[in-house]
């Protein structure tokens, strides 16, 4: 994991909490908060970490932004998520990121089958995994879909993350 300064765990901390409120709210991920902080997050990586933290932050920006907007092509994620991603990648830098996407996805798995048991909709789901729905399957089209805000659900993560980055590295004996 990379250690990262505090300015970058704190612009994680903005973007997560910020996100997660909105995307709870209303289901959306503002552009004026997203856009900024890739810009504040790469001029951060610059400032303190010269021109190579930069590039890792180029490169988070850009796999975040990339990995989410495929999803975005295939209609399994909005675009809020898409540069939401990219403002993490550019905050996080590559590695972190793939940390925050994996725990995202799991996390995301969860509280998924949560929802799914709590609404009464495990036989549908199950029948649409299994290709048995026929004419009745529930697609991302459909008006009865379930949908989960996945700045809210990638929001704990990144906080955890964002923790986890400042803490001391224990020296190798």
């Amino acid at each position: 994991m990379e250690i990262m300064p505090e300015s970058l765990r704190w612009g994680i901390f903005l973007l997560a909490v910020v996100s997660s409120v909105t995307d709870l709210r209303n289901r959306t991920i503002p552009n004026w908060l997203t856009i900024p902080l890739t810009v504040f997050g790469l001029g951060a990586r610059w400032y303190t970490g010269g021109w190579e933290s930069l590039r890792e932050g180029m490169a988070g920006a850009l796999i975040g932004f990339g990995v989410y907007f495929l999803f975005f092509v295939i209609r399994a994620r909005g675009g809020g998520d898409v540069k939401l991603m990219g403002a993490y990648g550019a905050l996080m830098g590559t590695f972190n990121w793939f940390v925050l996407f994996i725990l995202a996805g799991v996390l995301g798995g969860v509280v998924a089958f949560v929802v799914i048991v709590a609404k009464g909709r495990l036989g549908q789901t199950w029948r649409n995994l299994t290709g048995l729905a026929g004419k009745d399957r529930v697609t991302l089209d459909s008006k009865e879909a379930l949908s989960l805000p996945h700045g809210a659900v990638a929001g704990f993560p990144a906080i955890v993350i964002a923790w986890a980055a400042g803490l001391p590295t224990a020296p190798i004996p």
